[in-house]
């Protein structure tokens, strides 16, 4: 699984770096930030780096007047770059002027587990040193640091986390103004769904979440690259089965605009659902003949019933395979797969099945372009 580092910190002069930085700049005749220099080295050894300049702001743009109408908000930015660490292994924080916004995300990151790496001009402060592994007076060394100790999350450890992060929302509606869904873009042109992995309300019933289907889907973007969208808060209309829904109008948008060839959604099955797995097809295979290659991959954990259409996922199922012309496979999973406290083992082998698929699907989907 690539190992991905956020970069946190304010940007400074390429004057500002390292001895070592700044002859590398000059040697590539570069005026790159501290932040491209980083992303550059650390992508060039095969991490991952998610930097998220999409959510500037200035830590002096809050209007003091307005203080009592925002107590009990909570900024969108914060929620996103919080959801970013999430995500990530670890987190380089360039600490060379004081930011009130990195000093949280570093505090955050490691309250999380996460492997925190900074650099900046020493001596550093207690609370630098006591919430971060590695301290280093110039970037070169930090990144050499991070490239050496490349902090890999283990699939089963990166999904407990992430679920209890989702679990906080489970069945909470989403703050004014907020989608209801998560959408998280990759460049494999398929889309896998979790559209359950929150609570929902279907017929004016109350509907528990599907566990861990929401960490699954994501860590099959992190692993595969594939397009993932998933329920984020508790849901007032289940998209599976009513028409007109936010999550389904996010389809559309995404299936219009950009290269989707097969839809993959993710279902939580029942302790009394028997077998374990089952998997329909919906639409035309386009001769990939998606459905015997996922009952081959997922062969290997249990055996795989036959066919067996939901007639709750129809109407979103028939939307994508009918109007929207892409075909739809979906697997419903026994919460003994989605277990991974109980059942790692279990977690993983699921896990592995699904990515092998989704991955080898993927690549010929991309060089056929039969979509």
């Amino acid at each position: 699984m690539l190992s991905s580092i956020y970069l946190t910190g304010a940007s400074i002069d390429p004057g500002e770096l390292s001895q070592v930085q700044n002859t590398a700049a000059r040697n590539s005749n570069s005026q790159a930030d501290w932040r491209t220099f980083a992303m550059t080295r650390l992508t060039n050894h095969g991490l991952k780096v998610i930097n998220p300049l999409e959510l500037p702001w200035t830590e002096t743009e809050f209007n003091f007047d307005e203080a009592i109408d925002l107590a009990g908000t909570s900024d969108q930015r914060v929620r996103r770059a919080l959801e970013l660490i999430d995500q990530s292994d670890g987190l380089l924080a360039n600490i060379e002027r004081a930011n009130y916004g990195t000093a949280m995300e570093i505090f955050y990151a490691h309250r999380s587990g996460k492997l925190v790496t900074v650099f900046g001009a020493a001596p550093f402060s207690p609370w630098v040193a006591s919430h971060s592994q590695a301290r280093f007076n110039d970037i070169d060394l930090a990144l050499r640091y991070i490239i050496g100790n490349q902090p890999r999350s283990a699939p089963v450890d990166w999904a407990i986390h992430y679920e209890s992060q989702l679990a906080e929302r489970y069945e909470q509606m989403p703050p004014y103004g907020e989608p209801d869904y998560k959408f998280m873009g990759g460049q494999l042109p398929i889309l896998v769904l979790a559209p359950h992995a929150t609570a929902f309300f279907r017929e004016g019933e109350f509907q528990e979440q599907e566990s861990f289907t929401g960490a699954m889907a994501a860590l099959m973007n992190r692993r595969t690259g594939c397009h993932t969208l998933s329920s984020n808060y508790c849901l007032v209309a289940d998209p599976c089965y009513y028409q007109d829904t936010p999550f389904k109008a996010i389809i559309k948008d995404v299936i219009k605009n950009g290269q989707v060839g097969l839809v993959f959604m993710l279902m939580g099955a029942t302790w009394q659902e028997a077998p374990g797995l089952q998997i329909s097809f919906y639409g035309e295979s386009k001769g990939y003949d998606f459905e015997n290659r996922l009952r081959l991959k997922l062969g290997a954990l249990e055996e795989i019933g036959p066919q067996k259409q939901d007639d709750y996922i129809k109407p979103l199922a028939g939307f994508i395979s009918e109007e929207m012309k892409v075909p739809v496979l979906s697997v419903r999973m026994s919460k003994r797969y989605r277990m991974p406290r109980l059942q790692g083992m279990l977690f993983n082998k699921a896990a592995d099945s699904l990515t092998a698929f989704l991955t080898e699907c993927g690549a010929e989907l991309s060089t056929m372009k039969r979509y």
